[in-house]
């Protein structure tokens, strides 16, 4: 397993595609139903190993040369399906908990990944210059709608988040319920398409902000409509994968933005959060 090689051996390229295909061997077959429900203690073992891999740094020459090789493509698409499938897998399981249990927030706040939450919404509040009482848009909030939840009680920023997975959006509605705050938080089962311009002249969304997770597709796509429904000025926040190996994550999310959105900043990722954050604004 890549958790008990020295730094050394990690950083060799051999040892990287090593790791690459066999994780994709293990993976590639897996039905969707198993990775979401399947009882086999494995697959959180796989998980494990591939975030321990794309946290490494080989170099950028070394991550370019895995990129343009196009017959690991279908490899990159297997990984990138299985992590995403997995996360699901991890939150939905939490979202039950919360929901089966006496204390919500106090199982809430033991999400594994909890502590990656507070540190990457703090960014975004920042960087989108938010205050107290605004509301803000979440296209691709999953079944444990953490970035939400965070937003809401560390910083009084209320949202809506969009989930296109209907069993997804309902866990999530279920879950806002038992903590509490629904009346701050809402769920639309829909995606980018459930956007309008209308949306944007409601004195309730006093930010015009959007925030894009890292897994919402396609972006080409996700873009172009924000193009046509915001308004002048707006930003967006988008996470993605391009540190080290995590770029390998990102498929076709290295996008080139419509003109009309210029990039404002760009914060890398800092221990324990892995997404870089692009903010944006659109001009005339």
């Amino acid at each position: 397993m890549i958790g008990g090689v020295s730094e050394s051996v990690k950083m060799s390229f051999g040892f990287i595609l090593g790791e690459i295909f066999d994780l994709y061997e293990k993976i590639k077959d897996l039905p969707e139903k198993e990775i979401l429900y399947g009882s086999s203690d494995q697959y959180g073992s796989f998980f494990q190993r591939l975030n321990s891999l794309i946290m490494l740094d080989p170099g950028d020459n070394a991550v370019q040369e895995l990129l343009n090789n196009r017959e690991l493509e279908p490899i990159f698409i297997s990984i990138y399906r299985f992590r995403n499938l997995y996360t699901v897998r991890l939150e939905t399981e939490h979202a039950n908990e919360i929901l089966a249990g006496k204390s919500p927030w106090k199982v809430l706040e033991g999400f594994p990944f909890y502590g990656n939450y507070l540190k990457l919404v703090r960014t975004e509040y920042e960087g989108l210059g938010l205050k107290q009482g605004d509301r803000v848009f979440f296209l691709g909030s999953g079944p444990l709608p953490l970035t939400l939840i965070v937003f809401l009680k560390q910083h009084g920023v209320k949202s809506t988040g969009i989930e296109q997975d209907t069993v997804r959006a309902n866990l999530s509605k279920k879950v806002l319920d038992k903590l509490g705050v629904s009346e701050d938080i809402s769920i639309v089962n829909g995606n980018h398409f459930s956007l309008s311009k209308g949306d944007f002249v409601n004195p309730d969304v006093s930010t015009g902000a959007i925030m894009i997770a890292a897994q919402a597709e396609p972006k080409k796509e996700i873009f172009e409509h924000l193009l046509e429904v915001m308004p002048i000025g707006s930003r967006i926040s988008c996470r993605i994968y391009e540190k080290g190996l995590s770029a390998l994550l990102n498929r076709n999310c290295l996008f080139n933005l419509p003109v009309s959105f210029e990039e404002q900043a760009r914060v890398h990722p800092e221990p324990p959060v892995y997404n870089t954050v692009i903010f944006l604004e659109k001009k005339g």
